[in-house]
């Protein structure tokens, strides 16, 4: 990824705020320094997702991702998600991302081969790492957060799973669910040896 990310085209993307093109040329730059993480802040509606579906675009086309997890904590806001996904036409030939590569909302617990985009709960990303045939979906409804119990529990274990290896994800971005991921699912992430 990272001899790629050398080779990447300059970011031009006259659609879109400047401070937004600057958050995606600093990503880049962040990967291209092998530094594992980033963090983009900005209000709510600003256009978050426009940035990460942009920001994954690239990475896919130009940077050599093979595949790239965008998660969240709620199921709602995955079907919000993908409908940007869905709606997303390419920078650079005007297509609409879905055309170029397969992008899967995971409703269930089986990650297509084909999907370069996986949209998922981190709710049912753990189920899938434990092994589950299944998740309950009313367990996706809410952020984990939401329930105060759940800031009081110990993190839950994470181990191998050979179907979901460390690096079966090049990139992750973790969409709304900050809180989440610093107490009940950290360890979800840290599996995935991932930026």
């Amino acid at each position: 990824l990272r001899a790629r990310l050398r080779a990447m085209p300059p970011v031009v993307l006259p659609a879109m705020w400047p401070n937004k093109v600057r958050a995606v040329v600093n990503i880049e730059k962040s990967l291209f320094d092998d530094k594992p993480r980033s963090l983009i802040q900005m209000a709510t509606g600003t256009g978050k997702t426009l940035l990460a579906v942009t920001t994954l675009y690239r990475l896919i086309k130009f940077g050599g991702a093979r595949r790239v997890l965008f998660l969240v904590d709620r199921a709602n806001l995955g079907e919000q998600a993908e409908k940007e996904f869905q709606s997303f036409r390419t920078p650079d030939d005007n297509r609409k991302l879905t055309e170029l590569y397969g992008v899967q909302l995971l409703t269930s617990n089986t990650i297509g081969e084909s999907s370069k985009v996986v949209i998922s709960t981190v709710q049912r990303l753990y189920s899938i790492l434990k092994g589950e045939a299944e998740l309950d979906p009313a367990l996706e409804q809410h952020s984990p957060f939401d329930d105060d119990t759940s800031l009081r529990r110990e993190p839950l274990p994470v181990v191998y799973n050979r179907a979901i290896p460390p690096e079966f994800f090049d990139i992750i971005f973790i969409d709304e669910c900050h809180r989440s991921i610093y107490s009940l699912w950290r360890q979800v992430i840290e599996y995935f040896d991932a930026h």
